[in-house]
């Protein structure tokens, strides 16, 4: 059993895992990989205590019943589990698909409850409360004819279908509009409800907007689904779009974190090219300086202005310094003399440290587009950490036990053809794969023309050429996914020996120059099609 936030995921066996949401936006049951559950269980910040009392009584348990009582949007799993010689205890779990109020509630035998993942109280709710220790009460039942009794109208109206008890209100939309788009069709439309009932014939699983559904037609506004399976079908209604709501959070944690980096690195580039563009502003204190000493003796004591006479290439001149009147004269000139050196110090420290600010907005620029091509919640936790080196201690996690862990980058073996590809998921990262992981006789890999990760692509042994020839194309696949130019359709790859790649001077940490360099065209969305990960 695994949990996270607002879900629980049964493991029934190596091939099936049922995954149970009560989440108020995307609830329901259906089908979950191992790697799915990973990657929800990474991103939790919480487990609720339904998640322990589940793993307490339904582990090593059989299911032996399933059942949605009066086609409700109630569905009940019966448990047994043996807890002696001929003794057995049975548990059952509810899960309330409604929406906003949906829940699920594990009860003993009796039909008190364990523990819920909701608790309600009965101030909160007269008509039932959902507390540990008392009696469940299913939600109020659907008002309206049963599925099961209904009949199809003779003239083909479609106001009965508003009554029907046992289809979702999407699914009833999309009947209604299928009808009203083809109305000579309408009879032969409504007829096939009748398959809820004994469930003959075939029917398509398809998707209507966040609603997944089965019909013997492709309903008007729906998508077919690519699943031959309910819990799969589901999938498209349930756990993939947790996953993407949770890469979207991951996304606007790192998006508002790069720009305030930004805003903090414009802010410098600003500042230090402000002074530097005034040249004149350190000679002209040094000026003032010699000003103030030239005229001694016209300077009053504590004054805090003075009109003195200077001479310039124009000829002789009057000009107003601004004076400190508990300083004297002498005073107030070393007061400019070091105004002087100061700025001339800030303005030779501009100038080493501008290159550096230039190539961390070029870092920075790169971050960002390398952002939208990460998808998977692993991946931007390692980036977020990257950005944020005190996340862990701020969440109130263990300090990191390794203070300097290494860029992010990620590590693919492929067997096939005994060779591993690195692939830098950062700026940072990609420095540290091409100038530090790699070898000389590793072969490099970039989209061409866009930002990117910098690929590397290491044999262990010598390949035939068809396979030296597939696991390149492999390589090429994942430069081109993990670049900005991964919606394109297609992507030009440059790769070259790793020997072949330099730093460009005073650039960005990952801004290389190349040669003797070879060009693969690719599908970047033939890395998640093949690359078998």
């Amino acid at each position: 059993m695994e949990s996270g936030d607002l879900w629980v995921a049964l493991v029934l066996s190596r091939e099936m895992t049922i995954f149970l949401s009560w989440d108020a936006e995307f609830y329901g049951v259906c089908s979950a990989l191992p790697d799915e559950i990973r990657r929800l269980a990474s991103a939790a910040s919480a487990r609720p205590p339904l998640a322990d009392a589940v793993k307490s009584h339904l582990v090593g348990a059989e299911i032996v019943g399933c059942s949605a009582p009066g086609r409700d949007r109630v569905l009940r799993f019966e448990t047994r589990r043996a807890v002696g010689a001929g003794f057995h205890q049975v548990r059952r779990l509810v899960i309330e698909a409604s929406s906003r109020y949906s829940s699920i509630l594990l009860l003993d035998e009796d039909e008190r409850i364990v523990e819920a993942a909701k608790h309600i109280y009965p101030e909160d709710n007269r008509y039932r409360s959902s507390l540990p220790g008392g009696t469940y009460v299913p939600p109020p039942p659907v008002v309206g004819v049963s599925i099961d009794d209904w009949e199809t109208p003779q003239s083909g109206v479609t106001e009965t279908l508003e009554r029907i008890v046992g289809l979702g209100k999407p699914l009833i939309a999309a009947i209604r509009r299928t009808c009203e788009e083809s109305p000579g069709d309408m009879s032969d439309i409504l007829s096939e409800i009748d398959f809820f009932k004994n469930r003959s014939g075939e029917a398509i699983y398809q998707s209507i907007g966040k609603y997944a559904t089965l019909f013997p037609r492709l309903l008007s506004g729906a998508e077919v689904s690519a699943e031959d399976s309910a819990l799969m079908s589901a999938r498209r209604a349930v756990i993939i779009p947790l996953l993407n709501r949770h890469l979207d959070r991951f996304r606007k944690k790192i998006s508002s974190r790069l720009d305030r980096l930004v805003s903090a690195n414009e802010k410098k580039i600003s500042e230090h090219e402000a002074l530097l563009s005034d040249e004149d502003g350190a000679e002209k204190l040094k000026e003032t300086g010699k000003l103030i000493l030239a005229n001694i003796s016209a300077i009053p004591p504590r004054a805090s202005k003075a009109e003195l006479t200077e001479w310039t290439e124009a000829g002789e001149g009057r000009r107003v310094v601004e004076l400190d009147p508990e300083r004297d004269t002498t005073q107030n000139a070393e007061r400019y003399f070091a105004k002087y050196r100061k700025r001339k110090a800030a303005e030779t420290r501009a100038k080493r440290i501008l290159p550096s600010l230039y190539s961390e907005r070029d870092e920075l620029s790169e971050q960002k587009t390398l952002l939208n091509c990460h998808d998977d919640t692993a991946t931007l936790s390692m980036m977020l950490d990257e950005l944020t080196p005190d996340r862990g201690t701020q969440r109130g996690a263990k300090k990191n036990s390794n203070p300097h862990p290494l860029p992010p980058h990620r590590r693919y073996e492929f067997t096939w053809a005994d060779a591993v590809i690195f692939c830098g998921l950062s700026a940072k990262g990609n420095h540290y794969v091409t100038f530090r992981l790699a070898k000389s006789d590793d072969m490099w890999f970039h989209a061409q023309g866009v930002p990117g990760a910098h690929v590397i692509l290491r044999f262990n042994s010598k390949l035939d050429d068809d396979a030296l020839c597939k696991i390149l194309e492999t390589a090429a696949h994942c430069a081109a996914y993990h670049s900005g130019g991964r919606d394109n359709g297609r992507v030009r790859v440059d790769y070259t020996w790793r020997r072949h790649v330099r730093a460009i001077p005073g650039g960005g940490m990952a801004h290389v120059t190349y040669k003797e360099f070879s060009t693969i065209t690719t599908d970047p969305t033939l890395w998640i099609k093949n690359s078998g990960l």
